[in-house]
Formats: C-alpha cells, sequence, structure tokens
C-alpha cells in the first residue's frame, strides 16, 4: 500500500494482456502500478514508460528482473499474472504464499494437479482473488444473466456455447499458444471461455463426450473440438472451439433453449414478456464479436477485485471457481482424445 492508501499492483509480463491489465489498473483510483517483472527487462521498463510518459503511471514503477523480487516487495498487495498458460498456476501460487491478493489470467491451470494445488493455496492465504474468465463482466452476459434469473425462457433444458478464434502467426502467443506442453490445448487455451460461460448462464457440468480433429499443422494438438454435455440437472448441452478459423471472423456463439422460449447472442424470445411477440427481438446490446484483449471488460473485472478487497463485495470469478470451469474443459480434452465419456470429477 502507497503513503495515500491506494493498493499497489505489481504486474508480471509486459505482453499485450498485461499493457490492458495496465489500463484497467490505472483507471481505478484505489489502484497504484507499482511494480513489473517479465523475463525481458526491456519489455518491462517499455511498458513502465509508456504508461508514464502518457501521464497515467507514476514515476518510479519499479522493474524486477526476477518474480521473487516481486513478491519480497512489501508494498505490493495484488499480483497481476500475465505469463503464458504453463506459468499461471505455479507463480499464482506462490503470489498466494506470498501473501498477495491476486489477478489471473486464464487459464488457471493446465492439469487436474495444477489446479488442486492453486485451489489449496487459494484457501490457505485467505488472499482475494479474481480469474479472467471476462465474459462475466460483458454487458451481453449481464443481460442474459438477469433474463435467464427473472425465469424469461423458463427452465432451460439446451445450452450450447461456440468459442471459434483463428490464432495468426501474427498473434503476440503464436510462438508458444502452438505448443501443448505450453498452452495446454485448444479447450484449455480458448475453450474454456465456453466452458465457463455455459456454468455461469446455466449449471454445473456433470459429463462430456468429445470428439477432436487437427485442420493446421502448424499447432501440435488438435485445433477443433466439440463435446456433448450433461449438466447436473439432467439437461444436456454442447461446447465447441476452434482456432482454425482463419478464414471468418472471431465468433461467440450462445444458445439457451428454455420451457418459456429461447436465447440466441443477442436475441430473445419469451412469450412471456412479449405476448404478442411473432419473432425474435434484438436486445439493444453490444456482442462479444471480437477475441482482441483490447475489448475485453478488463477494468470491470478488476473494479470487482477491488471491491471484494475493500468491501467484501462478490467476486464473479474467483480461483475455486474458475477451477471449476477448467476441469469442464480438461474432461473434455482428456474424452477427445480417449474417444470415451468423461465424468467432470471422476467416477
Amino acid at each position: 500500500m502507497d503513503q495515500e492508501g491506494r493498493l499497489c499492483v505489481g504486474i508480471r509480463g509486459a505482453g499485450q494482456v498485461a499493457n490492458q491489465h495496465a489500463a484497467a489498473i490505472l483507471a481505478n483510483p484505489r489502484l497504484r502500478l507499482a511494480a513489473i517483472s517479465s523475463r525481458s527487462r526491456s519489455s518491462s521498463e517499455k511498458l513502465g514508460r509508456d504508461w508514464a510518459s502518457a501521464g497515467k503511471a507514476e514515476e518510479p514503477i519499479r522493474v524486477y528482473d526476477r518474480y521473487e523480487e516481486l513478491l519480497d516487495d512489501q508494498t505490493v498487495d495484488i499480483v497481476s499474472e500475465c505469463m503464458p498458460n504453463y506459468l499461471h498456476a505455479g507463480e499464482a501460487i506462490l503470489a498466494f504464499n506470498a501473501g498477495k491478493h491476486l489477478i489471473l489470467e486464464k487459464p488457471a491451470g493446465i492439469s487436474r494437479e495444477e489446479l488442486q494445488a492453486l485451489r489449496d493455496a487459494a484457501g490457505r492465504s485467505g488472499r482475494k482473488s479474481v480469474v479472467s474468465f471476462v465474459l462475466r463482466w460483458h454487458p451481453l452476459v449481464a443481460n442474459l444473466k438477469n433474463l435467464l434469473d427473472a425465469s424469461a425462457i423458463g427452465d432451460v433444458y439446451y445450452a450450447e456455447m461456440d468459442y471459434w478464434h483463428g490464432i495468426k502467426p501474427s498473434f503476440s502467443s503464436y510462438d508458444w499458444i502452438r505448443r501443448k506442453e505450453y498452452a495446454g490445448g485448444a479447450m484449455i487455451t480458448g475453450g474454456c471461455h465456453a466452458t465457463d460461460l455455459a456454468r455461469y448462464l446455466h449449471g454445473e457440468i456433470d459429463e462430456v463426450s468429445a470428439y477432436a480433429t487437427r485442420v493446421r499443422k502448424d499447432f501440435d494438438y488438435p485445433t477443433t473440438i466439440v463435446a456433448a454435455l450433461r449438466f447436473a440437472d439432467g439437461s444436456v448441452g454442447k461446447i465447441s472451439v476452434s482456432l482454425d478459423g482463419l478464414n471468418f471472423p472471431y465468433q461467440f456463439n450462445i444458445d439457451l433453449l428454455g420451457t418459456k422460449g429461447a436465447l440466441r447472442d443477442n436475441r430473445i424470445y419469451s412469450k412471456r414478456l412479449f405476448p404478442a411477440q411473432k419473432d425474435f427481438v434484438v436486445l439493444p446490446c453490444d456482442t462479444p464479436n471480437s477475441g482482441s484483449v483490447e475489448h475485453h471488460p478488463f477494468k470491470q473485472e478488476i473494479d470487482n477485485l477491488v471491491e471484494c478487497i475493500d468491501k467484501g463485495a462478490p467476486v464473479l470469478s474467483d480461483v475455486a471457481d474458475a477451477c471449476e470451469s477448467m476441469e469442464v474443459a480438461l474432461a473434455i480434452t482428456e474424452s477427445a482424445a480417449s474417444g470415451k465419456p468423461v465424468k467432470v470429477h471422476g467416477s
């Protein structure tokens, strides 16, 4: 905490996502961007200079070569973890062990062992956390959640989510995201947004059965996966992910069918709300139609964490909840590899 009583944040990473986290941090008057640590000192220094020269950040922003140095900084209250996927869980655990609150990029982990270790560390620390399943803070999703909570379409019996994001060679993380040991796989690196939103909008998933294919050869894992779902309440659904769509725009599709109507992205059919309705009505709201991090609601996410720390407000996606979404993504990955149905939490 600084002399003005603001919570100090140390960012781990200096890429595009870290830059967007920095923008969200600097937009909150309760926060100060205090330190940066990444594997490239020049990148860390540039990130600090860019925000300082723009008049947004206060100098000096401390730059640490080693992550341990950032964790040892007693003025840092919150760590923002923005490193590649395979480092997320391990570095998040170290942050909890150092007594820091946590902003964690998705995925929360890329193996069941990592997820369990992360849950344990979060529980021991008592610190607050938020995980960047950013669609939970998207205006459309907020509208859909309110409509579902109000039973606008009755009881949902089918839920479908699609994450289609063609990863081009120009993508900043292209070099490592193509390798399973670093990314975890298509469902883990990107499709987890779909598993998370299925849980958030409808409920817990009990069992999955998946198939996969690999169209492109620059990735060493299957890049398109589709999974049938059985929810805990007996309803069914489908999730798909594709990183192969280089020739069409990013798409995130949301379909929910209920006993009294349906929701399709930003369209609703509900005789309960609109008795004379003859066709779907368009909700006057933006849709999540871009995979670019510049369009993600990081500000709302980070503001949510600050409210949690200051006032005890609930966080839409903390570590414990995010790990459940990752368990579904891992189960789908396992099912696609084995060709057999997989229980999300074992037999």
